[in-house]
């Protein structure tokens, strides 16, 4: 007979963060131009900066066809790269965690679009 385990409900919330593939970073302490050469781009250092914060789940999702904030349509190009092309980065976690997040990478995401929705995630009872 096998025993029927209970769902356990909790709550958390993910952030949204919007940008284009080609949009990276200011490194402190150096100039805009300087930063262009020297950094990676926005979305890997929002992954690692959610990694080190300890966040469990973060991930960089490509949009292949986007309308962009100045209503331009844009699309791959084949085998040429598109820098205009949308990428957003979903970060899950308590919403005090999150805001906090946020609050501390303003420098890196003043340019972007930030939404919050909140979660619910399952577990099973052992």
């Amino acid at each position: 007979m096998t025993e029927t385990k209970t769902l356990i409900t909790h709550h958390a919330g993910m952030i949204r963060i919007f940008m284009t593939r080609g949009t990276r970073t200011a490194i402190r302490g150096r100039g805009r131009i300087a930063s262009l050469f020297r950094s990676r781009p926005l979305y890997q250092e929002l992954i690692h900066a959610a990694r080190q914060a300890g966040f469990k789940s973060s991930n960089a999702h490509f949009a292949h066809y986007s309308l962009g904030k100045d209503q331009r349509v844009e699309t791959t190009l084949g085998e040429i790269p598109n820098h205009l092309l949308s990428v957003y980065v979903d970060i899950i976690g308590d919403h005090d965690r999150l805001r906090e997040f946020c609050q501390k990478h303003a420098y890196m995401l003043s340019d972007s679009s930030i939404y919050y929705k909140p979660l619910e995630y399952w577990t099973f009872s052992l």
